[in-house]
């Protein structure tokens, strides 16, 4: 039975579920008779975060495929074979970052639609697929990814544990690759009341002291090769708080970064 000092671990699980609170944007604890009133406001602050999305990067990404299309149709470029070859890959570019965008919008959707459907996940078979995904399309840039043997299994919902391993491990890829040599290390350990998952990458890391920040939206860390959409992180953080979970980050300019989540052994 765990001694009342476990509570106090940085990485205990909380005992309550939690809801964004739609003033100030912090996590805050329920109780179970007040469900309805929790989903309505996750609800709400959900809405407004899909209504900023498009008000801001969606219209950010749709201004780039348009001003890209235009010059490509430039007829000054009409000799110029390796311009337009370069013009068109913008265009597939933003285009394939509009496609994401969009289905990150449309997957915080769906957190306030759908009940968690609790299943018992084999976590090393899943990351280790993620990073296949990933290592496909990485157009032959290589990774090292080092997966710690044992990895205990995960009693969560599968597809929303899959987009937490997704989100992290391409936040850690994007990272790495500003390292000569890119390199990533999952791993776990034993805290009180679960488990705690680590993805670390040895990327150019960030300030510690704005660690709290990143998993707020539209935030990004500096210094990735190919910046992200700033949506992941943040629905990391709904997802492990829907399970009852905790996530965090921490680093060190210049030496990585390393970010993570817990859960409880039995399912949030």
């Amino acid at each position: 039975m765990p001694s009342p000092r476990d509570a106090l671990h940085p990485l205990a699980l909380r005992s309550t579920a939690t809801v964004a609170d739609g003033e100030s944007g912090r996590f805050l604890p329920v109780q179970a008779d007040e469900s309805l009133a929790v989903r309505l406001a996750s609800a709400e602050q959900t809405l407004r975060d899909i209504s900023h999305a498009l008000a801001h990067d969606l219209r950010t990404s749709l201004r780039h495929v348009a001003s890209y299309a235009q010059m490509l149709g430039d007829p000054v470029h009409a000799g110029q074979p390796e311009q337009v070859a370069r013009l068109a890959l913008k265009v597939l570019d933003s285009s394939r970052r509009l496609q994401r965008l969009m289905e990150s919008v449309s997957a915080l959707a769906r957190l306030q639609a759908v009940d968690l459907q609790p299943e018992t996940v084999d976590t090393a078979r899943m990351v280790r697929s993620v990073i296949g995904e990933l290592d496909e399309r990485g157009g032959g840039v290589r990774v090292a990814c080092s997966v710690a043997p044992g990895l205990p299994p995960i009693r969560a919902d599968a597809a929303l544990l899959r987009r937490v391993w997704q989100e992290l491990l391409d936040n850690a890829w994007r990272h790495a690759l500003s390292h000569a040599a890119p390199r990533i290390d999952v791993r776990c350990e034993a805290v009180p009341g679960g488990n705690a998952y680590f993805v670390h990458d040895n990327g150019l890391g960030f300030d510690p002291e704005k660690a709290a920040e990143l998993f707020g939206l539209f935030q990004r860390a500096q210094g990735a090769p190919t910046p992200g959409l700033g949506l992941g992180l943040a629905m990391v953080r709904r997802i492990v708080e829907c399970h009852g979970g905790r996530v965090w980050a921490t680093a060190r300019p210049g030496e990585g970064a390393s970010f993570g989540f817990s859960l409880p052994v039995g399912g949030g």
